[in-house]
């Protein structure tokens, strides 16, 4: 007898309760530990490779080949486009995360959506960055995000959205996150 496995938004209901099960009886398998390497080719471009991290209580070894994603900027900051600059890659990154948790948790709760496309933008004054203005933010300033969602009615969207939320690169961006910066001797 085949068994058939129910799935929401493309997330199948009995793994989710796997996964929740799993972490209610040793939370410890919920650290992650996510890594990148990055060299310096020329100019503003880079390239980063993404392949190992540890997950679940063990390193990972799924994945055979790394992901590699180069980083560059554009003609009028100096770069010669050979990828999407940092700080592009850090608003894919957020619209990616906010998407994934809005579409995961709600299929944990037995909300099916229809469809979810989304747009982000961000305002960034480089005179920070480059100490032309001292008391500017060398960041982003603000950061719109705005969600399309089909087939839910006003409330579900709101629902949604606060599901969206709960991002880890989302709340990473919002609450102060310790990043530690050294050399290698």
């Amino acid at each position: 007898m085949k068994t058939v496995t129910k799935k929401v938004n493309g997330f199948d209901q009995e793994a989710i309760v796997g996964v929740v099960t799993a972490l209610q009886a040793n939370p410890e398998i919920g650290n992650f530990e996510l890594r990148s390497t990055n060299e310096w080719i020329d100019g503003g471009h880079n390239r980063s490779y993404i392949q190992g991290f540890y997950g679940a209580c063990q390193e990972d070894t799924s994945r055979t080949e790394p992901f590699i994603y180069d980083n560059d900027e554009p003609p009028v900051l100096l770069g010669n486009n050979k990828g999407a600059n940092p700080g592009e890659v850090l608003l894919h990154g957020l619209l990616g995360c906010m998407t994934t948790a809005m579409v995961l948790l709600a299929a944990a709760r037995g909300i099916e959506i229809e469809g979810v496309s989304s747009k982000i933008e961000g305002d960034i004054d480089i005179k920070g960055f480059l100490g032309l203005n001292s008391t500017g933010p060398k960041g982003f300033k603000q950061i719109r995000v705005t969600f399309d969602i089909k087939g839910s009615n006003e409330a579900q969207k709101q629902e949604l959205i606060a599901l969206a939320k709960q991002s880890p690169i989302f709340n990473s961006l919002i609450h102060p996150t310790d990043v530690q910066v050294a050399f290698q001797n």
